[in-house]
């Protein structure tokens, strides 16, 4: 089963209502340090920088979540550059949807299109080939959640 997620009308919405914010912020900063406008200036730039860095790496991302045969494929495309997550169904250790675990790893991969909203992603914590505890978060359908849980059982 092959499922593709992008970012839709109201991510882009919510982008460019965080950009108007985000100007307004930074034209009360510059305001605020009228001896100092070139340090203004530089602190706007590196708020934009980091913006740009989200909205490129989950808003304008194409993720594709494929399980075959006992494994779950993650990619995430960003224009040409792809970043790709395969793991066995059999080595997640635990799953959870809507909420993340207490114990979940520190530093997950994201392959999701949500910055803030934790409703409707799908928190996998699984070990790799090396035996380390790794998590990925991502943000399927409840049929592709339900064939991954399957394809889990299946394995055992």
């Amino acid at each position: 089963m092959k499922e593709e997620v992008t970012a839709g009308g109201k991510e882009f919405g919510f982008a460019m209502l965080w950009a108007a914010a985000l100007y307004f912020v930074c034209g009360i900063i510059m305001t605020l340090f009228r001896s100092y406008y070139f340090a203004g200036g530089v602190i706007s730039i590196l708020v934009f920088c980091v913006f740009g860095f989200f909205v490129m790496t989950r808003y304008s991302a194409r993720f594709t979540y494929t399980v075959k045969s006992g494994r779950l494929r993650v990619n995430r495309m960003i224009g040409k550059r792809n970043k790709e997550i395969e793991l066995l169904c059999k080595n997640i250790t635990n799953t959870s949807y809507g909420k993340r675990p207490a114990a979940f790893p520190k530093r997950p991969y994201n392959m999701r299109k949500t910055v803030f909203s934790t409703k409707k992603l799908l928190f996998i914590e699984f070990t790799d080939k090396e035996g380390e505890k790794r998590g990925v978060i991502i943000q399927p359908s409840e049929k592709f959640i339900a064939k991954i849980d399957c394809e889990r059982n299946k394995n055992d």
